[in-house]
C-alpha cells in the first residue's frame, strides 16, 4: 500500500481528481493524475486524514468545474458517480445539463444520485429537471423526484404531479410512490387541488363503485397537507365511511396527523 504525502497535494498544471467508491469494503481513496491514469491507492481509516482529503477534493473540483462537469459522463461509474455527488454538493449550477441528462440516460443507481445533487443545487434548471424526473421508469427516481418537489415548496410542478396522478402506472403502483406522490401534490397545490382530491375520495364511479381503499386513504391524506376549510369539509364527507382503511386515513388527516 502505497503511502500518501505532501506531494499528493501540491498543485499541478494537470488536473488532480479525488474519487470515494461509497459501499466498498476498504474504502479506497483514489487519486488518479495525469495522462496516463495512473493512480496512487490508500485506505482512508484514519478520519482526520479523510476529512483533508475530502476538504482537498472539494476545492480542486471547485477550481476546476469544467472538468468536473465532463467526469459526470465518464464511462466509469465509479468516477460518475463521485463527480455527480461533488456536483451537488459545490451546488454547481453549471453541472445542470450533465445531471439532466443522467437523469434521461443514466442507469437508475445513477439517476438517484443525480436526483439529490440538483435538489442540493436547486436552480430554476434543476428543479426543471426534477420535474422530468417523475415520469422516470423507476419508481425510487420518481419517489425522490416528487419528495424533493413537495420539500422545496416548487408549486410549478403541481400540473405535472396531477397528471402522474392520473396515471395508470402511479395509481396501481407501490402504497408508497401513491402516498409520496399525494402528500406532495396536498403540500404543493393548495385549494385548487381540492376537487381533484375529494372527487377521488367521495364520488362513485360507474355503476356506483368508489376507487380502490389505498387510493381513497392516498386521496384523504393529501386533503389532510391542503389543510384548509374547503379540504377539511370534503374529509368530513367521509369521516364515517364505512371502509376501515379511509376512515382510519381521514381520521388521520382531520386530526392533523
Amino acid at each position: 500500500m502505497v503511502e500518501p504525502s505532501a506531494q499528493c497535494f501540491e498543485a499541478r498544471a494537470e488536473p488532480v481528481r479525488f474519487f470515494y467508491p461509497a459501499g466498498s469494503r476498504i474504502e479506497p481513496w483514489v487519486v488518479e493524475r495525469g495522462s496516463k491514469g495512473t493512480h496512487l491507492l490508500f485506505e482512508g481509516r484514519n478520519v482526520e486524514l479523510r476529512a483533508l482529503l475530502e476538504s482537498s477534493a472539494s476545492r480542486m473540483a471547485a477550481s476546476h468545474t469544467a472538468e468536473l462537469v465532463r467526469l459526470i459522463t465518464s464511462e466509469d461509474d465509479v468516477v460518475a458517480v463521485e463527480a455527480i455527488r461533488r456536483a451537488g454538493a459545490l451546488r454547481a449550477a453549471a453541472a445542470v445539463t450533465a445531471l439532466s441528462s443522467t437523469i434521461t440516460h443514466g442507469r437508475p443507481e445513477m439517476r438517484l444520485v443525480a436526483v439529490t445533487s440538483l435538489s442540493q443545487i436547486a436552480s430554476p434548471g434543476a428543479m426543471q429537471a426534477l420535474e422530468r424526473a417523475l415520469e422516470d421508469g423507476d419508481s425510487d427516481v420518481r419517489i425522490a423526484a416528487v419528495k424533493v418537489l413537495a420539500s422545496s415548496g416548487y408549486s410549478a410542478a403541481v400540473p405535472r404531479i396531477e397528471l402522474q396522478l392520473r396515471n395508470r402506472e402511479i395509481r396501481e403502483g407501490s402504497l408508497a410512490e401513491k402516498m409520496a406522490f399525494f402528500e406532495s401534490y396536498g403540500t404543493l397545490c393548495g385549494d385548487a387541488g381540492v376537487d381533484f382530491l375529494a372527487g377521488i375520495l367521495n364520488s362513485r364511479r360507474f355503476l356506483g363503485k368508489r376507487e380502490a381503499s389505498e387510493l381513497r386513504a392516498c386521496a384523504a391524506v393529501g386533503l389532510g397537507k391542503i389543510g384548509t376549510e374547503a379540504a377539511m369539509d370534503a374529509l368530513q364527507r367521509s369521516a364515517s365511511d364505512g371502509d376501515v382503511i379511509v376512515r382510519n386515513a381521514v381520521s388521520r388527516a382531520l386530526r392533523g396527523v
